[in-house]
């Protein structure tokens, strides 16, 4: 039997074994902005009302155990975060639909113990931050670089090479590596 939650806003800090033990099960919606280091990654608009505007973090928790009775957090994690395309430079909607299991272990040496498949959380002093654990999880579902499908970048790259550059401007600018072709290490 387990003991749903359904509530606006998560408790900060729980005991997680505790959890796992009554089956508990949490249903709640986060400000993305109780998230300060997914925030820092976020697009940031001149109109303060654009900002104020960003998603809430909804936010299903079941602490439970798995088949072989370790204990473990599953959830999911859903948000539409509001980033920085890094070709243009202007706001693009990134959804995260995020699934996770992570296997609650004391010590590190908990951890090394367990079958290599699982994903493991370092439960320090019987707590459990639940924004730490999130935010964990949603830095680790956000893509390394944000781009638009279909966007022109700030500036023109620059295909020349750079002997080229000194050719169209007539320069001719001395190498400081020229001398270096000519040398050869004898063996």
């Amino acid at each position: 039997m387990s003991n749903v939650s359904s509530i606006q806003r998560l408790p900060v800090e729980v005991d997680p074994f505790r959890l796992v033990e009554q089956g508990r099960l949490f249903d709640g919606r986060i400000p993305l902005s109780d998230f300060k280091r997914v925030s820092e990654l976020l697009f940031k608009s001149s109109n303060k009302e654009d900002n104020d505007k960003q998603s809430l973090v909804n936010v299903h928790l079941e602490f439970t155990r798995t088949d072989t009775k370790l204990p473990v957090i599953k959830g999911t994690i859903d948000a539409e975060l509001i980033m920085i395309c890094q070709r243009c430079l202007e706001a693009k909607k990134e959804p995260l639909a995020i699934s996770f299991e992570a296997v609650l272990v004391s010590s590190d040496e908990q951890a090394e113990r367990l079958q290599e498949g699982y994903d493991t959380w370092l439960v320090e002093e019987q707590l459990l931050f639940i924004n730490d654990f999130l935010e964990d999880e949603m830095l680790l579902a956000v893509p390394f670089v944000v781009t638009h499908d279909d966007c022109q970048p700030v500036r023109n790259l620059i295909e020349l090479l750079p002997e080229d550059l000194d050719e169209q401007n007539g320069d001719a600018k001395a190498n400081p590596f020229a001398v270096l072709k000519d040398l050869k290490l004898d063996s």
